[in-house]
Parts: structure tokens; C-alpha cells; sequence
């Protein structure tokens, strides 16, 4: 018996192929096995990009109600202390805005500059050094009113899908930063 299959299969070939093909179990789990990988890497890459977004736009807008008490004069009783207690209660009050949690204050970092009587081009310092953000100069001066000020902001944000999104910076940690900018002069308030 067992060279009657031996020979059956060195003989005839062509019948091996042509059952081989004709024969349809498993061929499901074999499809599912070569476009599962695929199919759930492009689904985390649409999800996580969803999420960036999304907490991009959040970010801007947390950044944009802050700044505000900036614009109206509003920070000088709101943010009071010396200059690491002012940045923190400003850090704090984006990230009441934006609900991420309790490591938020760890992972958003707040600059904001006066700019004088008008808005000078590239006079603030890039955000990212290589692959680090760079809070050297990163404090919460205050803004004179009628005064141009630049709040920028930086959010590092862990992501689970490396190397599919080019435009953003990445971090020695792994983790990529989005940004908030938002250019504005102050009322002319009284102090």
C-alpha cells in the first residue's frame, strides 16, 4: 500500500498539483493568515492617526482658551507666584481643558514669550533639538498690555504604530510631540 501512494505521487505529478488545487480546506485560514497582518496593522494606523488628530485639535483649543487669560490681562491675578509656580498653573489649566489624565503635567511643556510692540519673524527658539524638546528657555514671562506674545506649547504623545507618520517629530523615548502655537496682542488693559 505504501508503494502504491509512493508511486502514485512520483508518477503523476500533474494529479498532486491538480489535487492540490482543486482541494479547498484551509484555504480560508490561509487568506486570513496573509491579510490579518495587514489588514490590522492599516486598522491601528487609521485609529492611532485618528487619535493624533484629534488631540492635536484639542490641544490647540486648550491652548487657545489659556492664552486667552493672557490676551485680556486676566493671567495677573489668574497665574500668580514666582515663574516655575505661574508655569505650572498655566500647564494646569490646558490640561483641565484637555482631559488627558493625570501624567499630563509631565508630558506638556509650556513657553510663553513677549515679543514687544510687533511681531518679529523667527525670534523664538525652535521647540525640538534633535530628539529632544528643548525647555532650556521654556518659562511663562509675563505680557505688558498691547504686547505681542507667543504661546507655544508641546504635548509628548506615545505612539504605538512607529515610523508611519514622517511629519511629526520623534523622541529619543519613542513618543512624538504635537504642537500648539498661538500669536496674539494683549488688550491695552490697566494694570
Amino acid at each position: 500500500m505504501l508503494r502504491d501512494l509512493v508511486r502514485s505521487y512520483l508518477i503523476r505529478p500533474r494529479g498532486v498539483l491538480t489535487r492540490f488545487r482543486k482541494d479547498a480546506k484551509g484555504a480560508t485560514a490561509i487568506e486570513f493568515g496573509l491579510l490579518a497582518m495587514p489588514f490590522f496593522m492599516m486598522l491601528m494606523m487609521i485609529v492611532e492617526s485618528s487619535m493624533l488628530f484629534w488631540t492635536r485639535q484639542v490641544l490647540q483649543e486648550a491652548t487657545s482658551q489659556a492664552a486667552r487669560t493672557i490676551l485680556t490681562g486676566e493671567s495677573r491675578n489668574v497665574y500668580t507666584g514666582t515663574t516655575t509656580e505661574q508655569t505650572a498653573k498655566f500647564r494646569d489649566a490646558i490640561c483641565e481643558n484637555m482631559a488627558l489624565g493625570s501624567d499630563c503635567a509631565t508630558r506638556l511643556f509650556v513657553d510663553v514669550q513677549p515679543m514687544g510692540t510687533s511681531f518679529p519673524p523667527n525670534t523664538a527658539a525652535s521647540m525640538i533639538s534633535g530628539n529632544t524638546i528643548n525647555t532650556a528657555s521654556f518659562k511663562m514671562r509675563p505680557v505688558a498690555p498691547s504686547e505681542v506674545a507667543v504661546v507655544r506649547v508641546a504635548l509628548k504623545m506615545p505612539v504605538l504604530v512607529q515610523g508611519f507618520f514622517g511629519t511629526m517629530a520623534v523622541l529619543d523615548d519613542g513618543s512624538n510631540v504635537l504642537q500648539a502655537v498661538v500669536a496674539f496682542q494683549a488688550e491695552p488693559y490697566v494694570l
